[in-house]
């Protein structure tokens, strides 16, 4: 019912004032899509002289809905899966940090809402940056990442692409290889987007005021309404 009555102020609100809106909460997670690297790439033939490695970016995954995409940045090691120890790699600058490296996308037909990324036991270790929301460092080591799609107020944010870049540690010595390894990753999706993000008022009259309807009302009308832009309550 809450919903319903947000949904139909939105709508009206944005009829009547000329404004524009985007969304804000993802909602309840819906969907929940696990990948494990090696059963996408264990079975390729190596691409390397070694025989050792498949290359990433020639290989993007497409998992129900879920695309994940690889680029090489300003590393001077390509992102690649090892197949003997069954990990992806990715790496970061080659000079001193935050210098960025390898790049890893997802890309969702639904809201993207949580990615998980499962890192290996193996060291080295890189730091990582994210273009949109939040992520924390968990597990042994503080290696496993968990994004959510908040920024640093807390607020919800919807996107359908979410791009980590792994950077050089600060710890790391010029000179030196840094980078990270990656098991499996767990991506959670929404295909609703509920909430709102931002309103902006182009239209508005000052003094007007709305229920929670789009029903203009007058001064005498008690309970919540719109004004301005803003809501209150009147009692």
């Amino acid at each position: 019912m809450i919903k319903t009555l947000r949904y139909a102020f939105v709508a009206a609100l944005m009829m009547v004032a000329g404004g524009t809106m985007s969304a804000q909460d993802a909602g309840t997670t819906t969907k929940k899509t696990t990948i494990t690297f090696k059963d996408i790439y264990g079975k390729m033939e190596a691409e390397n002289a070694n025989k050792t490695v498949v290359y990433l970016e020639k290989h993007p995954i497409n998992v129900e809905g879920i695309s994940i995409s690889f680029t090489k940045g300003k590393a001077s090691e390509a992102p690649n899966y090892t197949i003997e120890k069954g990990f992806i790699k990715l790496a970061g600058g080659t000079e001193a940090a935050p210098n960025e490296g390898n790049t890893i996308t997802y890309k969702s037909d639904d809201y993207i809402t949580q990615i998980n990324l499962i890192a290996s036991n193996s060291d080295p270790w890189a730091g990582l940056s994210v273009n949109i929301g939040t992520f924390t460092l968990s597990g042994k080591n503080g290696k496993n990442v968990v994004w959510v799609n908040k920024d640093t107020d807390g607020k919800y944010i919807n996107t359908k692409e979410v791009i980590f870049t792994v950077c050089r540690a600060a710890s790391t010595a010029a000179g030196k290889k840094d980078n990270v390894r990656y098991t499996q990753t767990v991506v959670n999706t929404n295909s609703v987007a509920t909430g709102i993000h931002n309103i902006t008022i182009d239209n508005a009259k000052k003094g007007v005021r709305y229920n929670l309807a789009g029903q203009r009302v007058n001064e005498s009308y008690k309970g919540v309404v719109i004004e301005n832009g803003k809501k209150i309550i009147v009692k």
